[in-house]
């Protein structure tokens, strides 16, 4: 019975370590659930303050409307004054078309009145050779100022031919002509000079307008900044919070599932082990007896032989001759001795299970993307909304993949905020709730209620949200999620972990 009570010792061993694993299972997860209550908790003092918060919110946003509407006031003023100059513009280019015209119709008037002239002096010159009366020429010619003098002298006269005065009239037809082409001219120029005087001065309005715009702008980006470096409205923090804490019961009850499994298999191991253990005393016992069997019947045949030799000595005392008792002795042959029985094969101990799981990292968490640190955790200058930076930067090219720092149930995942494509991450660490966040992500490959392991792929890293370059911002809560911009918050350095 040596068997049977080994088998006993070792159910009584695989029933005391089961006892045991449960007990450090409730222990575990009694501690995960506390940590879940505290998120509750602080789901609870966030509501508390909705008034408040909802309340400031509104004030931000009354402010950003007014800036908002006074920069829509004033790009309508901007755009009057961009007509207006447009308009001034081409009253401009009009005025320079109406010069050149006047320009060339003078070219054109000097011209007409040079041909006249050489004609005219023909005339005249035709006149005094035919002989003109009482005129004296000379003193009509040189006495004149020009030739258009000399021509008023000659109509006054009277002494031009009815023939020649149609060429005369046009003469003069041609000398008003250019005199008024001249006068507009002159005209056009000096409006043409007020029309540039006046488009200087509503460039320069302009400009004013555009400078105050710009400045008004800015300061609505830095309240739209300001406003969006607390991440979230208070209905995203309520529905980050109701997230998290069902992605961190999500992971309790996963976890639970796990050590459940981790026991069961012990169990079922300790169990094999147990009837292996069963199984080799149960054939060495066998054994044991087997061997006993042989040695009690060599023994019989031993004495067996020993009697028949002794019988066969009493016999030659008995008969007159030995020879044939020694026959007989020849004949009879000796026992063989019993063969040992083969004692049975041992089973071959079973593989361990394999899964498809990556092994984690002894590390709790691992730097979830390659590259340079373009930002680190700690104070910041405010430039961008914050005087604290809560993670640190990782600058990458896009596309590169992003890992999961830790196994944990994905909280949030997609667009939101400064943040642009994010995902968030709920851990439970040794009874130690952790919360992880990867922002600026150019591509996102979990869903909400995921469960993902240390190393697995999340996403891509880019630059989405209030990002100035492609990189992963990544930050580490210790607790649930918890955002402060002038403070670490519930954030701690995550270099501390690499």
């Amino acid at each position: 019975m040596n068997w049977k009570r080994t088998v006993s010792t070792l159910t009584l061993g695989v029933m005391l370590i089961s006892t045991h694993t449960v007990a450090d299972a409730s222990t575990s997860i009694k501690e995960k659930q506390e940590q879940q209550q505290k998120v509750k908790e602080k789901r609870d003092s966030v509501k508390k303050d909705q008034s408040e918060t909802s309340s400031k919110i509104e004030v931000n946003k009354e402010e950003i409307s007014k800036v908002q509407a006074e920069v829509n006031k004033m790009d309508a003023q901007l755009q009057d004054i961009i007509n207006d100059v447009a308009m001034k513009r081409q009253e401009i280019k009009r005025t320079e078309m109406k010069i050149e015209d006047l320009e060339a119709d003078i070219k054109d008037y000097q011209e007409k009145m040079k041909a006249q002239e050489a004609m005219m002096k023909e005339r005249m010159a035709t006149m005094q050779k035919n002989g003109g009366g009482s005129i004296n020429w000379a003193e009509f010619i040189f006495g004149s100022k020009n030739l258009s003098d000399l021509v008023t002298r000659m109509i006054t006269a009277g002494t031009i031919q009815r023939s020649d005065q149609e060429l005369f009239d046009d003469y003069e037809a041609t000398q008003r002509s250019l005199k008024e082409a001249q006068a507009d001219l002159k005209a056009e120029r000096a409006s043409l000079l007020q029309q540039q005087k006046a488009l200087e001065v509503r460039q320069a309005e302009l400009e004013k307008k555009m400078k105050q715009r710009e400045k008004r702008i800015k300061e609505l980006e830095e309240k739209n900044i300001k406003f969006e470096s607390q991440i979230f409205d208070l209905q995203e923090i309520e529905a980050t919070l109701v997230a998290q804490e069902q992605a961190i019961a999500a992971e309790i009850e996963a976890q639970r599932r796990e050590e459940e499994e981790a026991r069961r298999r012990a169990e079922e191991a300790a169990r094999q082990e147990a009837a292996r253990k069963a199984e080799e005393a149960r054939q060495a016992e066998a054994a044991r007896q087997a061997e006993a069997a042989r040695q009690a019947e060599a023994e019989r045949e031993a004495e067996a032989a020993r009697q028949a030799a002794q019988q066969k000595q009493d016999n030659k005392s008995n008969t007159p001759s030995s020879s044939s008792s020694n026959n007989t002795a020849a004949s009879t042959p000796a026992p063989k001795p019993a063969p040992a029985p083969t004692p049975a094969p041992k089973p071959e101990p079973k593989p361990a299970p394999t899964t498809s799981t990556p092994a984690p990292s002894s590390s709790m968490f691992i730097q979830p993307a390659s590259g340079r640190y373009s930002q680190g955790w700690g104070p910041a200058s405010g430039a961008f909304g914050y005087t604290f930076h809560n993670g640190v930067d990782i600058a990458g090219p896009t596309g590169k993949p992003i890992r999961a720092s830790a196994t944990g149930t994905v909280i949030r995942a997609g667009w939101g905020g400064a943040y642009g494509n994010h995902v968030m991450i709920a851990h439970v660490i040794n009874g130690q709730v952790w919360t992880t966040v990867y922002a600026h992500m150019n591509s996102v490959s979990v869903s909400s209620g995921q469960r993902v392991t240390q190393g697995s792929n999340i996403g891509t890293l880019g630059n989405t949200g209030n990002s100035s370059g492609p990189h992963l911002h990544f930050e580490i809560h210790k607790g649930g999620y918890s955002y402060s911009a002038t403070s670490a918050g519930s954030t701690v350095n995550p270099r501390q972990f690499f």
